[in-house]
């Protein structure tokens, strides 16, 4: 990966920097769709009344949470993503400590559910086809935390990970649906309905494929194997991804922004957990990667909205792009993977950091979103700068292997 050493050392102070400000808070903080967990009941208006509030919050550039008593909160998914984030650099100073601390925080928080383990968003949520009370589990929010889990397991050895990714497997096999028709295999997104959201359905296949490679269950992999075909089978020409399909009428919701980057992440790590690496496979990455890269972003490293828009820029797109830059150039040493990675990461610093640590929601075209979201913009950049550190510091040790290798072979 091409950064200088100066831009590695800007990486790491703004990752220092960012970890002071969420320890100081203990992880604690506010979340675009948090609304609910307020003193206005709007859940109890009827359908649409809870709908428009969330809007109305997430959207808005002034936050009055504090205002209708919405508190600050843990949220099991920035628990997750800060969990891999300490365990991807476990020999740095007290990020043992700090990751045994917020893996307890993990055990604490999870969701109660008839068997295994699952865990889920704090708060209520609403949309137009669907209502999940506090805490109910997902499997996104199950599988951010397995990855953190699968992070903390390989750089600590603590066996009630793997328990815990075990039980992870439980419940998504016992209480989520899985659909198996018309050559499409899928895992819905919750409890509430079978569904087919791509990403969805990778985080939960990701689980079984994390977990697979530590226990050996044929059984995981497979499903694994058949969840990863059906979403690659949904791979548009363009290499793209939508969103989801209706199970029913096949009908596709056209919806393309960061989430590309999660199909791409759980493509490889699937690959990597099973070794499975068929051309179909390796054919959809690279095909998918090239659109993400060549689409997605600007020049500048600005990532675009929802296709065609391009503003707001997201602070959590901003960061899903250095993460499957970071991870797609650790996966196949892609040189253009590594550019986009130093692009993007350069761009949200200089334009998303405040000075107090925390990075902004969104960047308008003529205004900034300042709001601080523990989950939604600092759990994420908190992976983020993790991951492309990690990704250099490999580099930089490949290299040294490389010249020690052949020092050794002239003398």
């Amino acid at each position: 990966m091409d950064i200088s050493e100066s831009e590695l050392i800007r990486f790491r102070r703004s990752l220092r920097h960012l970890e002071q400000y969420v320890a100081k808070r203990v992880y604690k903080g506010y979340d675009p769709y948090d609304v609910l967990m307020g003193k206005i009941p709007f859940d109890k208006m009827g359908k649409w009344p809870p709908i428009l509030a969330i809007q109305l919050f997430k959207r808005n550039p002034l936050n009055f949470r504090r205002l209708i008593g919405v508190p600050k909160s843990l949220n099991p998914k920035a628990l997750g993503l800060f969990l891999r984030g300490y365990s991807l650099h476990p020999s740095r100073d007290r990020n043992a400590e700090k990751a045994k601390q917020i893996f307890e925080m993990l055990l604490a928080c999870k969701s109660p559910v008839e068997k295994g383990m699952g865990w889920g968003y704090p708060f209520p949520w609403a949309s137009p086809k669907k209502f999940l009370p506090a805490w109910a589990p997902t499997a996104v929010v199950t599988g951010f935390v397995v990855q953190g889990l699968d992070a903390y397991y390989r750089a600590f050895a603590d066996e009630r990970a793997l328990d815990a990714m075990e039980k992870a497997c439980e419940f998504i096999g016992h209480s989520l649906y899985h659909s198996n028709e018309d050559n499409v295999f899928a895992i819905s997104y919750s409890t509430a309905e079978p569904d087919f959201c791509y990403n969805a359905s990778l985080l939960a296949a990701e689980v079984y494929a994390r977990t697979s490679a530590h226990n050996g269950r044929v059984d995981f992999a497979e499903i694994a194997k058949k969840a990863l075909l059906s979403v690659i089978n949904k791979q548009k020409s363009d290499g793209s991804w939508n969103y989801s399909e209706d199970l029913d009428t096949g009908k596709q919701r056209v919806q393309i922004d960061f989430h590309q980057g999660f199909v791409l992440d759980s493509i490889m790590a699937i690959a990597e957990a099973l070794n499975y690496y068929p051309e179909n496979v390796e054919r959809a990455l690279q095909d998918g990667f090239e659109f993400y890269r060549d689409n997605q972003f600007d020049a500048t490293g600005k990532a675009k909205w929802r296709l065609p828009g391009d503003y707001p820029a997201d602070i959590h797109h901003q960061a899903q792009g250095i993460i499957t830059g970071s991870r797609y150039y650790r996966f196949c040493g892609s040189t253009r993977a590594a550019e986009l990675a130093k692009r993007v990461s350069l761009y949200t610093l200089a334009n998303f950091q405040d000075r107090r640590g925390y990075f902004y929601y969104r960047k308008h075209r003529y205004f900034t979103d300042r709001t601080s979201y523990m989950r939604w913009g600092n759990a994420w950049m908190f992976i983020a700068l993790s991951e492309i550190i990690k990704a250099t510091e490999l580099r930089e040790q490949s290299a040294k292997a490389t010249f020690t290798n052949e020092h050794l072979i002239t003398n």
